[in-house]
């Protein structure tokens, strides 16, 4: 008995651009993962595990594990369980990473500045996202991945280190024309088809680099360190992929917090920097490096930043 993974996420869906109505794109994310479970069941797959692993992983609509006998859904990746073997995975939904020319992109949450893995021979870091940071997890647990759907940035990288291996793009940032949505799901059902016939052996991804992850936020990633987390330079440093998935889901419930009390320090600062100003001119104000420091995002603006932000606040009054 064939055995296949879905690992879906949803800002790679056919038909979604934004977040203007999210209850039509949860019914685009079902409506898409219910083409690759057709797809699969008419050409001999006949168990099936998917995986929502888009936040809580809670949008997929668990009718899907009616299509078919042996079809299971769990939600976020961590829940999969690793005691049977999976013949192959496919990637459906995922977009590209933080700072492409994706659509919705961003490399796993909104804190995060880059994902990169390093190159033992030189020593550079090589961004990935999502769709290569998964591949290399999932070939720690030898499965192979033999088909990534999405937006044009997710089929890029899905084949920047294994060109092998089947790749779908269903949207790109700088298309202007509509589409039929139908056709789309022709193409990824023809393309879900030819990724079967692929050597399963040569979609497999070794992880075997060490990954570093920087965060947009400094006092993060000291604050990450204090817990016990391996800091280099001004970045954490996992030994492999897997290292990384296997601590992410405490590291994001830490974030969480951490993320809401960097928020309200940084609403206290600002409120204290606007009564220090008032007897400064606006555009004075606008044209030096404060204005720039103060366009920050209210959890991206660290300590170092707040010191510097007063320090020139205090020159300039005098």
């Amino acid at each position: 008995m064939s055995h296949a993974l879905i690992i879906a996420d949803i800002e790679g869906i056919t038909g979604i651009f934004s977040w203007d109505d999210i209850e039509n794109d949860v019914k685009l994310y079902t409506q898409e993962i219910e083409v690759y479970i057709e797809a699969l069941l008419r050409h001999g797959v006949n168990k099936i595990t998917v995986c929502d692993s888009h936040n809580a992983g809670d949008l997929i609509d668990p009718k899907i594990t009616k299509m078919g006998a042996n079809i299971r859904l769990f939600s976020k990746m961590d829940s999969i369980p690793h005691d049977e073997k999976y013949d192959f995975a496919l990637l459906v939904g995922f977009h590209g990473m933080s700072g492409s020319w994706g659509i919705l992109s961003h490399s796993m949450r909104f804190d995060i500045k880059e994902v990169a893995i390093v190159d033992p021979k030189s020593g550079l870091h090589i961004p990935i996202g999502e769709v290569e940071l998964t591949t290399r997890w999932l070939g720690s647990y030898d499965i192979p991945v033999i088909l990534v759907t999405g937006d044009r940035e997710a089929a890029y990288e899905a084949n920047l280190f294994n060109p092998y291996r089947h790749t779908c793009c269903v949207k790109s940032l700088l298309q202007t024309d509509l589409y039929d949505i139908s056709k789309l799901y022709d193409k990824l059902f023809y393309n879900l088809y030819c990724s079967l016939q692929l050597d399963k052996k040569l979609c497999l991804s070794p992880d075997d680099n060490e990954i570093v992850v920087k965060f947009h936020n400094p006092d993060i990633t000291q604050a990450l360190a204090d817990k016990g987390y391996t800091k280099k330079d001004d970045q954490l440093l996992f030994k492999n992929c897997a290292d990384l998935f296997n601590k992410l889901y405490p590291i994001t419930s830490y974030l969480n917090e951490l993320n809401k009390e960097i928020r309200n320090v940084n609403m206290a600062f600002l409120h204290e920097v606007r009564k220090l100003v008032k007897t400064l001119k606006k555009e004075d104000l606008a044209e030096s490096d404060i204005g720039h420091l103060l366009k920050k995002n209210l959890f991206f603006l660290d300590a170092a930043s707040r010191e510097k932000i007063i320090d020139k606040i205090r020159a300039l009054i005098g």
